[in-house]
């Protein structure tokens, strides 16, 4: 590992430990220090330069699917809320009223978070605000010397529609989403995701670090340990694969077993179809017996399958604790299908049973990491998803200048 000059739990310790690293390539890689999944301060530090600086998905656009209906959350400490506008664009909106800072939709108020408005209304001073942000209505303000309702707007954070996700980002120079996440739209928009609906939607408070669910997400090494029941024996952890680095996201390939393809292909020349969901139409071939797992950085996390797709919503909160909402999307022709609820179901519990295996493990994996026994591991080819995320946690950490200066000369082979 690394051999510097610095006091061991630091910024410049953990930056240090992930740049050697990301620099020794995977066959000669470790894990990273504890105090990079446990350090307030340091989670301090991501929200700051990783989070505040990237786009995150936040909402997707079947949530808010008409004008009016709006979703309120927390985002990094920042209250927003995502909204469909009259003129059905989609606004991200800060809940902060700009006549006294009030929070306009405050829990314990009555307000929903989720739901359809009109108008938005501060429970203060009653000032109300259009789905645009626009000032309507302040009342008692016309004593108030040149008073002028249009310089007291909601304010407006930067956004991006992305095959339907809702991003945001509170950083004004960075590059479109489309730009960033151009090679992996090639591959993804048969899916056609933006004109999906999500059916099922499950949301979770953890305790656990996102880098920790993230790695946990991405690699297919534990489908024969913690998911031995089931996902192993759909896609075997031995024949998944990972394509090589890139700047923006990290995708891995999990193919079903070879048993289970001439199951699919004998439904297909019945006219039939395997599982649940009716197969997506016009995806390529070899899509329709693999499963592909997907983190658009620092925290998109997306799966596309032969008949649905995966959305989970992630939030870090602290440095062990965030908020995930998982669900599923499907097409319309998906919702047509006559046994669409019994398949739904089928597919909910599916999710939560091997949901509930990652939970288990990535919580006694936070445990360890607090631990005096904690040591740093080595990897398999098979956690090429948690190299590559070092890799661009790596890249995050020298575009903002915070390599250590003397990580060059002090770094052990």
């Amino acid at each position: 590992m690394v051999s510097m000059k610095v006091n061991p739990g630091t910024i410049e310790a953990i930056n240090a430990a992930i740049i050697d690293s990301a620099s020794r390539g995977l066959e000669n890689a470790t894990t990273l220090p504890a105090d990079a999944y446990t350090s307030e301060e340091y989670f301090e530090y991501e929200k700051e330069t990783i989070f505040k600086k990237e786009w995150l998905c936040i909402a997707h656009v079947s949530q808010i699917a008409k004008p009016g209906d709006y979703i309120s959350l927390d985002v990094l400490g920042e209250p927003l809320i995502v909204v469909r506008g009259k003129d059905n664009g989609i606004h991200v909106l800060s809940r902060v009223c700009p006549h006294r800072a009030m929070d306009i939709m405050p829990k314990g108020f009555g307000y929903d978070e989720r739901g359809k408005v009109r108008l938005f209304m501060c429970p203060y001073h009653s000032w109300t605000f259009d789905l645009c942000g626009q000032l309507k209505g302040a009342p008692e303000m016309q004593k108030t010397c040149d008073f002028n309702r249009r310089e007291f707007s909601l304010h407006e954070f930067r956004s991006e529609i992305w095959e339907g996700g809702i991003f945001v980002t509170f950083n004004p120079d960075a590059e479109p989403v489309a730009t960033q996440l151009a090679d992996l739209h090639k591959e993804v928009a048969a899916w056609k995701m933006g004109e999906m609906d999500i059916v099922v939607e499950m949301e979770w408070d953890l305790d656990i670090n996102w880098k920790n669910m993230i790695e946990n997400w991405m690699e297919p090494y534990h489908h024969m340990g913690i998911h031995v029941k089931t996902l192993q024996p759909m896609m075997p952890a031995r024949g998944c694969w990972t394509e090589e680095y890139h700047p923006h996201y990290t995708r891995a390939h999990l193919p079903y077993r070879q048993s289970l393809i001439d199951s699919i292909k004998d439904a297909e020349a019945k006219g039939e179809h395997y599982g649940s969901f009716p197969p997506i139409p016009g995806i390529p071939e070899a899509y329709k017996y693999e499963w592909t797992v997907h983190v658009g950085y620092p925290g998109y996390m997306m799966l596309t399958g032969p008949n649905c797709a995966l959305w989970y919503r992630l939030l870090p909160v602290s440095a062990e604790k965030i908020n995930l909402v998982t669900t599923i999307m499907v097409n319309k022709e998906a919702q047509a299908h006559p046994d669409f609820e019994k398949h739904a179901e089928i597919e909910k519990q599916a999710l939560k049973d091997f949901h509930n295996e990652d939970i288990e493990v990535c919580t006694a994996v936070q445990r360890g990491l607090n631990s005096a026994a904690f040591q740093h591991g080595r990897m398999s080819y098979l956690e090429k998803p948690v190299y590559q995320i070092q890799c661009y946690l790596a890249d995050r950490i020298r575009a903002t200048g915070n390599a250590p200066a003397a990580l060059a000369e002090e770094v052990s082979a």
